[in-house]
């Protein structure tokens, strides 16, 4: 086993203190820390729906750094926070955050490349801009970029933001696929728009790139679901039937459902050996990869082995994993 299989984390998230700064600056953005319990840390709440407890992990890369250190994680793939995508805002204002952002995160961890390698944020809401912007970053080192399943009713396969998966293509990235909450209203209650939206959305994203053909088109992007590829891999016996029976499931695919799933990678963020079974079963061991979503509350930490990250970041991946 490589000591990449051993140590590695595709999925986690760190807030730079100078994108949070930047936050209490920007009056054009609804950020708010709010003290909700006297043992917590404030509560971080973004245009009034996403809340979560701002743990020091997030903010205090020392921290952050020293809890790999001790589980032994030897490299982390770092993602910037789903909840401040801001896709919803004005175009220009979500380029602001990408940059801040990027700034920000390349700058933290440029002394710890060897351990963590970042991921970017896009300004989906302006797809020419964020192809600049993943091309701009990949220059600059970072591994690819972290994206939401899309904009409005827009999916992220559709093809306004085929200039993103273009850059993504020709230059090996990775786009790590990240829900945002659900916001059916039926969902609004006992925690399931996180418990059940978070994952549906990801099926629903994944789902439409399967079926759309976009994987045959840009073969080069390395696509990495969030949380075990949501219900997707339980449910493709279905789409795999849909294939058989109806011509317009097959119209668009050069081969049958399954094997587009085979192409894809994922994290082993599922809490269930069952489950981590069945991805296994219908993807391959070598793509599934250790995963943590840390340090938000629901993460697996400290993350599972997975499979070798070689064939997601490189054939240099496994020389960066040393402790």
């Amino acid at each position: 086993m490589t000591e990449s299989r051993k140590t590695a984390d595709v999925h986690t998230h760190f807030l730079p203190r100078d994108v949070l700064d930047f936050l209490r600056r920007e009056p054009r953005i609804d950020a708010r820390l709010e003290q909700r319990a006297p043992d917590k840390e404030p509560y971080l709440t973004v245009e009034g729906r996403w809340s979560f407890e701002l743990k020091r992990t997030f903010v205090d890369f020392e921290a952050y750094a020293a809890a790999y250190e001790r589980a032994g994680i030897g490299l982390a793939l770092v993602s910037p926070l789903p909840q401040l995508f801001v896709y919803h805002l004005p175009a220009d204002l979500g380029a602001l955050v990408a940059e801040v952002y990027n700034d920000a995160l390349r700058e933290v961890l440029a002394p710890h490349r060897a351990r963590f390698r970042p991921l970017a944020t896009l300004p989906l809401a302006d797809p020419v801009a964020a192809a600049r912007e993943l091309e701009r970053r990949m220059d600059e080192g970072f591994a690819g970029a972290i994206v939401g399943p899309g904009v409005g009713e827009a999916l992220i396969g559709d093809e306004v933001f085929w200039p993103v998966w273009e850059v993504a293509d020709a230059r090996g990235a990775v786009l790590f696929l990240h829900p945002l909450l659900h916001a059916d209203p039926r969902a609004a209650r006992l925690m399931m728009p996180n418990l059940v939206g978070v994952p549906w959305e990801t099926t629903l994203a994944a789902s439409h790139l399967v079926l759309s053909g976009l994987i045959d088109r840009y073969p080069g992007a390395r696509v990495l679901l969030a949380h075990g590829g949501g219900f997707l891999p339980y449910q493709i016996g279905r789409i795999e039937q849909g294939y058989d029976v109806w011509p317009q499931v097959r119209a668009r695919l050069q081969d049958r459902p399954t094997a587009y799933l085979r192409r894809m990678f994922y994290d082993n963020v599922l809490w269930s050996d069952a489950a981590l079974r069945c991805l296994i079963d219908v993807v391959g061991a070598d793509r599934v990869l250790g995963g943590s979503d840390f340090p938000f509350d629901l993460s697996a930490w400290p993350p599972r082995a997975g499979a070798d990250v070689s064939a997601l970041l490189g054939a240099d991946a496994g020389d960066r994993c040393s402790p």
